[in-house]
């Protein structure tokens, strides 16, 4: 069975798990209430950061059709002068 340790640099790391491991880890979680939580925190705030930069790079399209308008207008003036 995984020490609490071996859990937390398991969940830690994006490695790939064998189905071995993967069955020790969800046994782990199962069993461990303090595991669990902080597998639990790391879900909320992995979805919490993926929801920031949603909305961070999220461009609404009248601020596109802004930006569209500023420069072709700004080409029109370079093309005459």
């Amino acid at each position: 069975m995984l020490s609490c340790k071996e859990t937390v640099l398991i969940l830690s790391s994006s490695q790939e798990l064998t189905f071995r491991q993967k069955l020790e880890l969800r046994a782990h979680l199962f069993m461990c209430k303090h595991c669990s939580a902080y597998s639990n925190q790391l879900k909320a705030l992995a979805n919490q950061l993926k929801k920031s930069y949603q909305e961070l790079t999220k461009t609404e399209p009248e601020r596109v059709h802004e930006l569209e308008s500023k420069v072709l207008e700004n080409l029109k003036r370079s093309n005459i002068g």
